[in-house]
């Protein structure tokens, strides 16, 4: 059900990046695509710690909660450090607002999920 979500997810920003491709260059497509891949891997390995395993008592799972949501932020912390000092963001506006929209996208995916 989740592996699917992510696909989803995936195919959605596949879609807008090819869009941004077709409309103006690929140094704006580039930018979409870093700032989304930092959210996308980062939200992945949150969803990867807190749904593999099943906790015994709510102790573990408070325990497994939060070593997700460390891990998931010190991914994105890297991520940014790497993307920033390694590659050419062309255009870091775009970068920030896909890394917004990617997460909103997430929170909507969750939500939709727990109201059926």
């Amino acid at each position: 059900m989740f592996l699917r979500k992510l696909l989803i997810e995936l195919c959605i920003y596949a879609i807008i990046a090819s869009i941004l491709w077709y409309f103006s260059d690929i140094e704006v497509v580039s930018s979409f695509l870093y700032g989304v891949s930092v959210s996308f891997l980062s939200n992945a390995y949150s969803l990867y710690v807190l749904l593999v395993y099943r906790a015994k008592s709510i102790k573990e799972e408070v325990k497994r909660f939060y070593i997700a949501e460390f891990g998931k932020w010190s991914i994105s912390l890297v991520m940014f450090a790497l993307i920033f000092l390694n590659l050419n963001v062309a255009n870091p506006l775009i970068f920030f607002v896909a890394f917004i929209f990617a997460n909103l996208v997430t929170i909507l995916f969750i939500k939709s999920s727990n109201t059926r």
